[in-house]
């Protein structure tokens, strides 16, 4: 058997065993082992295969286990993030930062006013386009438990855990033909596997919170009422569980509205994708293998991905997938450039760009840029050649950047050098002062009924001034008399006759 091994294998047994403790260099004689080599050689490779096949069927045995309890949890082997930011990791803390809900304006690029002219607004020597707001969008992100219902049946229940671990073992024995302690092994392994079961569970139990994502929108396009909507379930890893997005324009003239949707959904091993338009009568259904989609990001993750790129400042460039609304795969890479400082509604505040590149399988290009701080609020998005863009409210009070529970206008601040609400206040004021100077002076009569009510609360000083107020002005009420029966009208039977 010495003779069938080749000498490096032999030296590398015996470095390894040496490493083992099994054979210690103290104990170690070269021309013992030379004089005893075929039946050293033979223990000693028994034992190594033994223990390494063991090994590799323990492996075997935890993968089937983890990648059961990961079906379990609709946990499937799609993308892994970490092969773009080696210290990927989304705790609860990073699930709180990107859960939060954000407002903006869908605005119309392209102003020109009613002779044709272009309205531009003019600053020193800068001239800029200035939106006209069309619309609005919402977009909110909820962290929510995604715990498996208690009734549903466990697909892997112990006893069969224990089979498999029983014909792991078999297996091993039939392979090794003969083992002196093939039952102190089976133990151990048992006991590892085990062990690793209750580690797996915890942290299924441990991943099982989700994000639910929704965005609506509407808008006016030429007169016409439109809008989209994207409802998705998405998991800790930005996977795509479920999604429904939905785009519609309700035309001028039609009772109906033009709409088109896609659903998405993961099943085992598989995509399934239902792609519908009313306008062409068309209801597609197919199956995506993950062998294609493994990588593809949806738009609900998608916003996910960038309010962590600007939360965690990501430079760098990395290639993902993603589906069209009319259900074909899309290349879709991302570029962010970094952190820069910028001022946002009078606030400096730090930002950072993302462009997003998607190229359909026609060879149709769609590009955009997004502008968000890094607390991952989006200041603004541009499409290529679409004059409707998304942009902040430029009322909006930024703080630092952070993304607030309620959004509030610092109107106090603001609106005193916009000419048109100036003009407004200073009119309604003086209509307002002609108006109570005018009841005042029509009604002479609330001037001595106040004095008099101020001057009996400052005499009298009384404890309860509610109640005293209370009693004070119910007494100036007129007084109702009722009316005794003899004064109303008799009715028929009681007129006398004569």
């Amino acid at each position: 058997m010495a003779e069938s091994l080749p000498e490096s294998l032999e030296d590398t047994i015996i470095s390894y065993l040496k490493g083992q403790e099994i054979c210690p260099e103290s104990d170690y004689d070269e021309a013992k082992y030379k004089e005893n080599a075929e039946a050293l050689v033979g223990e000693k490779v028994k034992l190594i295969l033994e223990e390494l096949l063991l090994k590799v069927n323990k492996r075997v045995v935890c993968k089937d286990r983890y990648q059961n309890l990961k079906t379990w949890h609709n946990q499937y082997p799609l993308f892994d993030l970490e092969d773009f930011f080696p210290d990927f990791c989304v705790d609860e803390d990073t699930m709180r930062a990107l859960s939060f809900r954000e407002s903006l304006l869908v605005s119309f690029l392209d102003n020109s006013d009613e002779t044709g002219a272009s309205v531009v607004r003019i600053e020193g020597d800068s001239r800029e386009v200035v939106p006209c707001a069309v619309g609005s969008l919402c977009l909110n992100i909820q962290m929510v438990d995604a715990n498996q219902p208690e009734d549903r049946p466990t697909p892997i229940s112990s006893e069969m855990m224990d089979q498999q671990i029983m014909n792991t073992v078999k297996a091993a024995r039939q392979a090794m033909n003969s083992a002196n302690n093939v039952g102190e092994l089976d133990n151990v392994l048992k006991e590892k596997l085990v062990q690793y079961e209750d580690l797996l569970r915890e942290e299924v139990r441990a991943n099982s919170k989700k994000f639910i994502v929704h965005l609506s929108s509407q808008f006016d396009i030429d007169g016409q009422n439109s809008g989209s909507r994207v409802t998705a379930w998405c998991d800790r890893n930005f996977h795509t569980l479920e999604e429904k997005r939905t785009e519609y324009i309700r035309e001028v003239g039609k009772e109906c509205i033009t709409e088109k949707t896609l659903y998405v959904a993961l099943q085992r091993q598989k995509y399934y994708i239902c792609h519908t338009s009313n306008q062409e009568g068309i209801e597609e259904r197919k199956y995506y293998k993950l062998t294609k989609t493994y990588n593809m990001i949806c738009e609900g993750a998608n916003f996910l991905l960038m309010r962590y790129l600007a939360i965690k400042r990501y430079t760098g460039t990395f290639e993902l997938s993603t589906i069209y609304i009319n259900g074909d795969m899309c290349r879709n890479i991302y570029e962010c450039t970094g952190p820069v400082m910028s001022i946002v509604n009078d606030k400096e505040v730090e930002i950072c760009r993302i462009y997003r590149c998607i190229m359909e399988e026609s060879g149709i290009v769609h590009q955009c840029v997004t502008v968000m701080t890094t607390h991952g609020r989006i200041i603004s998005q541009e499409w290529e050649g679409c004059p409707y863009i998304l942009n902040l409210n430029p009322l909006l009070f930024m703080e630092d950047g952070k993304p607030k529970p309620y959004e509030r206008l610092i109107l106090e601040k603001t609106w005193s050098n916009d000419m048109e609400l100036l003009s407004k206040y200073l009119d309604y004021k003086t209509r307002t002062e002609m108006k109570m100077k005018t009841y005042i002076s029509d009604n002479p009569e609330v001037k001595d009924i106040l004095a008099d009510y101020v001057s009996n609360i400052i005499m009298l000083k009384p404890d309860n001034v509610i109640a005293f107020t209370m009693n004070y002005f119910q007494n100036l009420l007129p007084i109702n008399i009722g009316k005794m029966g003899y004064f109303e009208k008799p009715n028929e039977e009681h007129v006398l006759e004569g």
